[in-house]
């Protein structure tokens, strides 16, 4: 009996004596995508004739089986690659990691040590006060003797009460320094410490041979996302870009000293095409509803943002009040105010959902702290007409499109280039770097990145350009930005690769390692800008173009303008617009008032009808020491029911969409200048009808 039960304990040590020995391996190289990673690992081993097993541990958990790759296989043969999870093995943590936990340990004792001082303090305060009573009872005590006792409590009492409060200020101390240390931890810890992968590897070698195995694989916890520091230091100088990436990863493996490709692609994306089946129409045939398309988005999820904040529009860009913002897979949300503004706070989570009855649900990954949201009409509501203020207030979302100057009133600008002479604006036509652009545009160009300047005028150009090079083209090269990229930029058919020259550590952590991807200079052109219906503080505006080449992803980016930061932007490359629109921030030196013009009735009434009169005096002040160019927008409501009309329509020498309703002024203000501007018109509709005006 007694050998048999030695057999079952020897028996566990005789399975671990005949496994395989593992061997070592270590991660040469990492593809960040977007979402996941790409991990390449070398390792020495030698082979004998026949078969071999070889076993590679401390790996991640994360390991997705089917993308295991080997290579640096000579002439051996694959037999099988086996993928386990070892739960015994643990992973050694950082040295770091250790240092906090005893600092945590030792902290956490001196915690223990002062409640247990207060917790005998409090006893004999319980004692004290027993034996009191005791004593009270006592009818043969004289009066020094029950003075002599009183003092005794009194002192002593009150040396406890002072004591325990000594030690509970020490106490609340070690509480929040316990707290910061775990804290800390947190941010250090793994999550995958307690579990590690494990790969066996099995080759069949005709011939010993020493062979340095490479094997891929992927992973889901991990990715980047852009961030971008925007700078300019006046309005005649061109936009510095700092692109940079925030890697992250908690795979449950560290990534020592490793090469680094950033890849915008994402293995996690559905890459199946769709495919469109005929259409039949019956009744009640529910097979057929109308279903809402996938949309392209470019926005990954940023799991540094701790809380959101923006605004949710309809699709005729008015705010929506009342719309449910809720963190995906949980309870907890929000709704949109009156003006259709938001603020939740984020707890770790990916993902939001927008929800307004009418309009389509769209769910979004947390990408930044500003989350600017269109909610697109549901197709339920195909047959519905809107009316009412819906209708009159349609119009674009004011602040987001920045129009394009076309110099002073009158006068076309004068375009100076590396500054040697000038070349009047007589209605030429610009091209930068192959795109036509505007002559203020022209004139903002940064000398230095002018590389050839061109004047055309033959036929074969004006054939090219027709009627608009009929005065002749300028035309103008400048640096290829790209050849200043810090890094190797590789643009295949539907990604980019961008490979980090440096190596780089990254932890296995709740940590972020910033990586410079790319910094570069783009010329823009500077104006303000302001639509004072909506809010009377005048914005400078960057507007760059060319701005495509540089494979910008959809992200936060942080405005710097004359050496102060001026808040945050959102970089969006989904946008269709040929220009990338920056706001710089207000300006308090230029002055914008709107009010209503005073000698207009309000309503009156013609039969049936009744009859709105509107009309609104904008004054503009510059008060800075510089002439400003200014692009002032405001609007006319439209109607969208035959029953509403909209009249009378004066537009102040605006420019004048009449199908969005929006008027534009292009103004240039000298220093101390005042302009003003008027626009009027006339709403009709049925008396017996409400319209919001």
């Amino acid at each position: 009996m007694k050998n048999l039960a030695l057999l079952f304990v020897l028996f566990p040590f005789a399975l671990l004596a005949n496994a395989e020995k593992p061997l070592p391996s270590k991660i040469e190289k990492v593809t960040v995508y977007l979402e996941g990673a790409s991990i390449e690992r070398t390792s020495s081993v030698n082979l004998l004739s026949g078969e071999n097993t070889f076993v590679f541990n401390n790996l991640s958990p994360d390991i997705d089986e089917n993308s295991i790759q080997i290579s640096g296989l000579g002439d051996a043969s694959v037999l099988s690659i086996v993928f386990n999870i070892d739960f015994l093995e643990k992973k050694e943590a950082s040295q770091e990691y250790q240092s906090i936990e005893n600092l945590l340990k030792t902290f956490q004792q001196q915690k223990n040590e002062i409640e247990n001082e207060i917790t005998g303090y409090n006893e004999e305060l319980q004692l004290l006060q027993k034996n009191q009573r005791i004593n009270s009872d006592a009818t043969n005590l004289s009066v020094e003797m029950i003075k002599e006792m009183s003092n005794y409590y009194r002192n002593r009492v009150t040396e406890i009460k002072n004591a325990i409060y000594k030690q509970q200020l020490l106490l609340a101390v070690l509480h929040k320094t316990i707290a910061d240390h775990q804290n800390e931890l947190l941010k250090l810890d793994d999550s995958k410490k307690e579990q590690r992968g494990e790969i066996t590897l099995k080759l069949n070698a005709q011939k010993p041979a020493n062979l340095v195995l490479k094997f891929k694989y992927n992973i889901k916890n991990a990715g980047w996302f852009p961030l971008y520091d925007i700078r300019a230091t006046n309005t005649t100088s061109p936009i510095e870009f700092s692109y940079k990436a925030n890697v992250y990863q908690q795979s449950g493996t560290d990534w020592d000293n490793v090469s680094v490709v950033l890849s915008t692609g994402d293995p996690n994306t559905n890459n199946i095409k769709p495919e469109l089946f005929p259409k039949y129409l019956n009744f009640n045939n529910k097979s057929y509803a109308s279903t809402t398309p996938v949309r392209s988005k470019g926005y990954k999820y940023n799991p540094t943002i701790r809380k959101v904040s923006g605004t949710v529009y309809g699709d005729t860009g008015l705010p929506l009040p009342g719309v449910n913002v809720i963190i995906v897979g949980t309870s907890t949300g929000t709704q949109t105010d009156f003006d259709g503004n938001y603020t939740l706070d984020i707890q770790g989570s990916r993902e939001l959902t927008y929800s307004y009855v009418g309009f389509e649900t769209e769910t979004l990954p947390i990408y930044s702290s500003t989350m600017n949201v269109t909610l697109m009409v549901g197709s339920a509501l195909d047959e519905v007409v809107v009316t009412g203020y819906d209708g009159a207030l349609s119009g674009k979302s004011a602040g987001v499109q920045v129009s394009n100057a076309n110099g002073k009133p009158g006068q076309g600008p004068f375009v100076r280039i590396r500054g040697t002479g000038s070349l009047a604006a007589s209605n030429m036509l610009y091209i930068l770097d192959g795109i036509p652009i505007t002559e203020r545009e022209a004139s903002n160009i940064d000398e230095e990145l002018i590389t050839d300047i061109k004047f055309l005028k033959d036929a074969a150009t004006m054939a090219r350009y027709g009627s608009r090079g009929a005065n002749g083209i300028v035309v103008i090269t400048t640096k290829n930005q790209e050849e200043l990229s810090i890094v190797n930029k590789e643009s295949g058919l539907t990604t980019t690769r961008f490979e980090i020259r440096e190596k780089y550590t990254i932890k296995s952590n709740a940590e972020i390692t910033v990586i410079e991807v790319d910094n570069f200079e783009l010329p823009a052109l500077f104006q303000h800008y302001a639509a004072p219906e909506l809010n009377e503080n005048v914005f400078l505006t960057a507007t760059i173009r060319n701005w495509e080449k540089f494979d910008f992803l959809a992200g936060e980016a942080n405005i710097y303008f004359e050496g102060n930061y001026a808040g945050k932007s959102i970089i969006d490359p989904q946008a269709t617009a040929d220009s990338l629109n920056l706001s710089l921030g207000m300006d308090p030196n230029i002055i914008v008032k709107r009010e209503k013009l005073e000698n207009f009735k309000s309503k009156s009434f013609l039969g049936g009808t009744r009859i709105v009169d509107k009309g609104y005096k904008i004054e503009v002040k510059n008060n800075k020491k510089t002439s400003i160019n200014l692009v002032l927008e405001d609007r006319i409501p439209i109607s969208e029911n035959k029953e509403i009309k909209v009249e009378d329509i004066k537009t102040g020498a605006a420019e004048y969409n009449d199908k969005t309703g929006i008027l534009q002024w292009k103004l240039q203000l000298q220093p101390s200048a005042t302009d003003k501007k008027e626009f009027t018109y006339t709403v009709k509709y049925p008396k017996y009808k409400k319209v919001y005006l």
